[in-house]
């Protein structure tokens, strides 16, 4: 918590006056299971954040999509040349599974240590919310900035953004009861001058963090079918093929191990390297952002001892490999007889899950392309179906907008931020991109989250100590951004 003697912001009093305010709002969103994976609780988790929005200042509304609404909440500043802001989260969470696994109910807000466990409670209902605070402190501080604000608060960024991307591409399916039926796409938004997404975890240091881009994704399944029954593996075994064991060999060829330096793209290629073709075409990784990734601290040796991992898949620098390289990850296989004991079966079957991670320069589409080529060159039988993905999304290093989100950060925390070129995990703020007049937007993440804070885990939790420097950041932030040249 900062020095309430030298506020960072002019909303900091009242941001302490209200702050039990604050967080019985929050935990009232809490207690909702807006799960967008089952549908459960949506249609009621977006009038609710819709009501808060409302009743902390911002005219707000809902934005009907064939999937989940959006809702947009808005202050318009008096001045037309006032910098615009719009600010991007969702109120969907991940499904709660493993109830057992939860020291407390997941759906019922519970403050424990110093901290808030609930399903959604960094993942992002308490990320967003901070901005709506953040902008009801100022007003009742007298000292809203000249800037424009805005929210864009989705709920299906768990399961694929598909109501934000088509309003976001004006495809004809999304109702916008504040534009004109004529309106061109992501009419609400277009004049932003900056996206701010408070999403995800701060660097592990705990320091504050600016974030310049994410990686994307595109997540896919293969499936591999060589019988017409489970067979035993005693009159059958040795010749007839067996899917568990051959659809483990297509895996292992994603990856390849060795080493040297590729001379195409400039990293070293020992380590898990991934093996596919073309795989990594179009890479724009730039000097600035390795210049930003070797001014990270080692922290190799502590996250080996965090996870009690026995070794890593490479020599390579940690943070190089994980924010700089794209991936392929095995998220599960199944396959053959699970049950106690033995069954001597071949398997007739096997699946395998798996995402790419990509980087700066990859599009999902190619690169799924690229890895249908893969599959099919190693085992023409197994199928290949794409799932999900989100296109990778950076802002260049250099950009002014950054400015004053670096003086709010420092203000607030007190400790000298820590600036990462892309954040590990994936989000769509990419998709802002689509729209003509966002193409050159920067879009910048900011996480106010702890970084243990659990997302998509049982106990997942928020430290109330981050959730108030949040509403101060996003507050610090607005006074700084309305006298700043973006």
């Amino acid at each position: 918590m900062t020095d309430a003697s030298a506020p960072a912001s002019a909303a900091s009093p009242v941001v302490a006056d209200r702050l039990d305010d604050y967080r019985a709002s929050l935990f009232d969103l809490l207690r909702l299971r807006t799960v967008s994976a089952t549908g459960e609780g949506m249609d009621a988790g977006a009038d609710a954040v819709r009501d808060l929005l409302a009743d902390h200042g911002f005219d707000a509304r809902r934005i009907e999509t064939e999937r989940y609404p959006l809702v947009y909440g808005e202050r318009i500043a008096n001045d037309p040349d006032a910098p615009t802001v719009v600010f991007y989260g969702h109120y969907d969470v991940q499904p709660a599974e493993h109830p057992e696994q939860w020291e407390s109910p997941p759906f019922e807000p519970t403050v424990r240590d110093g901290s808030v466990y609930c399903r959604g409670a960094g993942d992002n209902k308490g990320q967003f919310a901070a901005h709506a605070f953040a902008l009801d402190a100022l007003a009742r501080a007298d000292a809203v900035p000249e800037a424009t604000v805005k929210l864009l608060i989705e709920g299906g960024e768990e399961s694929g953004s598909r109501g934000l991307k088509a309003y976001l591409d004006g495809d004809g399916t999304v109702r916008d009861p504040g534009v004109d039926a004529d309106a061109p796409a992501a009419a609400a938004v277009r004049d932003a001058d900056l996206v701010y997404v408070a999403d995800g975890p701060q660097h592990r240091s705990g320091r504050p963090t600016l974030i310049y881009g994410n990686r994307g994704i595109v997540t896919f399944q293969l499936d591999l079918e060589t019988a017409n029954a489970d067979l035993h593996s005693g009159n059958f075994g040795g010749p007839v093929p067996n899917a568990a064991t051959e659809l483990a060999e297509v895996v292992a060829s994603f990856t390849e191990y060795g080493e040297g330096t590729d001379p195409d793209h400039g990293y070293p290629s020992g380590g898990d390297r991934v093996a596919v073709d073309g795989f990594h075409d179009g890479i724009a990784v730039t000097e600035a952002d390795r210049d930003l990734v070797s001014a990270l601290p080692d922290d190799a040796d502590a996250v080996r001892e965090d996870l009690d991992l026995t070794h890593f898949t490479t020599d390579r620098d940690y943070y190089e490999r994980l924010l700089l390289e794209p991936t392929i990850t095995v998220n599960g296989l199944d396959a053959g007889y699970q049950g106690e004991g033995s069954k001597t079966v071949i398997p007739r079957e096997a699946t395998a899950k798996l995402d790419s991670r990509l980087v700066p320069g990859q599009d999902p589409d190619t690169v799924f392309e690229r890895i249908e080529e893969h599959v099919a060159d190693v085992h023409p039988d197994v199928a290949v179906r794409k799932g999900t993905g989100f296109p990778p999304m950076k802002t260049p290093v250099d950009t002014p907008a950054a400015s004053p989100v670096l003086e709010a950060l420092s203000a607030v925390w007190g400790a000298e931020p820590v600036e990462l070129p892309v954040l590990g995990g994936s989000l769509p703020a990419a998709f802002f991109r689509r729209v003509d007049a966002l193409a050159d937007v920067p879009v910048l993440v900011v996480p106010y989250a702890n970084p243990d804070q659990g997302n998509h885990s049982p106990n997942e939790h928020l430290d109330l100590d981050c959730f108030e420097n949040g509403i101060r950041t996003t507050a610090a932030f607005l006074e700084r951004v309305a006298d700043a040249d973006l």
